[in-house]
């Protein structure tokens, strides 16, 4: 798999990681391994393939939500691993024992200046559906989107916008 990754960066070269992977579990830690022990290109590639596994209906990251977790709280990150994790992390129940830690970093990823849009819009997702749960981030989120808006770009703004409108009938 490490031999595909190191390949020039390709759709098609992409697309044949995700088939090795998406139905195999041994394949799947191995590749969550490339993405975790972070060396830059492999684990960019690796994390961009997790998060189409997930996109075709496949993988396992569930199996492995406690090193994405553990991958969104530390600086060593790259924002494009992060960005294929926290994209995932919308769409995927995230049990209890993570949420804390999950809420924390996605707040912290907002609030850092140098952060990629995309992966603050994701974050913002994530804690919006957190909100459900926990209806006393309400405030604190809507403070954060108000602080966010002035500086945003025209996607960010209008993501948080949306979701401002959303608390705000909740």
């Amino acid at each position: 798999m490490r031999e595909l990754l190191a390949k020039k960066a390709s759709r098609a070269n992409s697309y044949r990681v995700v088939a090795l992977v998406l139905n195999d579990p041994a394949n799947y830690a191995e590749l969550v391994k490339i993405v975790a022990n972070y060396e830059s290109p492999y684990s960019e590639k690796a994390a961009w393939a997790v998060s189409h596994c997930f996109d075709e209906k496949g993988g396992y990251f569930e199996n492995h939500l406690a090193e994405f977790v553990s991958i969104l709280a530390s600086e060593v990150y790259s924002d494009s691993v992060k960005r294929n994790i926290v994209r995932v992390l919308q769409f995927t129940h995230i049990p209890q024992k993570h949420q804390a830690s999950v809420i924390n970093s996605c707040f912290e990823l907002i609030q850092k200046k140098d952060t990629a849009i995309a992966v603050k819009a994701f974050s913002l997702g994530i804690i919006e559906n957190m909100v459900k749960i926990y209806p006393e981030l309400k405030n604190e989120l809507e403070a954060c989107i108000e602080d966010l808006l002035p500086k945003a770009s025209a996607g960010l703004k209008n993501r948080g916008k949306h979701i401002l409108k959303r608390l705000k009938k909740a």
